[in-house]
């Protein structure tokens, strides 16, 4: 998924009030002296344009590095890749441009004021929040993200699956589902896919690798379109593979009890009333 970070105003307001603060910085005059100065506003502005065009920077690269460096699949290559370009690039980039500034507008050369000793010190403390409030800004849209996912996973009106459509193979085309890993979607081939189970009112899907994703579809629904000849719906909470069943077992008042391969932290229990049903689909597939 690609993130969009809608802070237009954000970033208008805190470039101009960063420049201000710089400007006043280490002034001993009042502030209303200060702004009565005739540079006060040329350099304000300018200062507020620069600090705006780096502060769009790094949102653009935060952005760019979303789609690429997920902060929780690949957090260390992302934190490294974020402190380079959204960092240390910025710090160069604001040295460079002020160097111009003090060069072509003050007249002066940079190493010749306090610049480097006091305001700069204050701009790598902005650069460093900049790049903290899109990594707050990313969680804040993750969170936000999962929780849209999870009300429409409750939403759903679940529809009941009669009995007899374990049993009945359904002609079906399918060879690949969508699932959601982290920030994103990815094919898993139905070859590959384990078994599907709800916990915690929230599908999901385990593979043969033991990977486990956030399936895009309720287990009613991913009963309808996976092939019945190779999926059977244990119970009311997993749908399972053939190939995952490695073993049963009879227990008390007729039910079975399956291990599944990848093994599930809970018994996987087929009724009284399915059982019979279940060992026929097993050696009939």
């Amino acid at each position: 998924m690609t993130r969009t970070y809608p802070d237009i105003w954000i970033r208008i307001i805190g470039s101009i009030f960063l420049a201000h603060f710089i400007k006043i910085l280490g002034h001993s005059e009042r502030l209303w002296e200060i702004v009565m100065e005739p540079a006060y506003f040329i350099e304000v502005l300018i200062g507020g344009a620069i600090n705006f065009c780096i502060w769009s920077l790094i949102r653009l690269i935060s952005i760019w590095l979303d789609a690429r460096y997920d902060w929780l699949e690949q957090s260390m290559m992302r934190a490294f890749l974020q402190l380079v370009l959204g960092f240390v690039a910025p710090v160069l980039l604001s040295f460079f441009s002020m160097y111009l500034f003090f060069i072509h507008i003050a007249g002066d050369s940079i190493f010749n004021s306090n610049w480097l000793y006091m305001e700069y010190r204050v701009v790598l403390f902005y650069l460093a929040m900049m790049n903290v409030f899109y990594l707050g800004y990313y969680f804040y849209q993750r969170f936000r993200q999962a929780e849209r996912e999870l009300e429409g996973l409750r939403t759903r009106a679940p529809e009941p699956v009669p009995l007899s459509s374990s049993l009945t193979t359904v002609p079906s085309n399918v060879q690949v589902i969508i699932a959601n890993k982290g920030a994103r979607q990815v094919p898993v081939a139905i070859d590959e896919l384990a078994y599907c189970f709800l916990q915690d009112d929230i599908y999901y899907l385990k593979t043969f690798d033991e990977q486990q994703l956030m399936a895009a579809q309720t287990l009613d629904e991913l009963a309808a379109i996976l092939p019945g000849s190779q999926f059977f719906r244990i119970n009311r909470q997993i749908l399972a593979s053939a190939k995952a069943c490695a073993s049963f077992r009879s227990i008390a008042n007729g039910k079975l009890e399956v291990s599944l391969s990848p093994a599930m932290p809970e018994a996987a229990i087929v009724s009284q009333k399915k059982a019979a049903a279940f060992k026929v689909w097993l050696v009939n597939r």
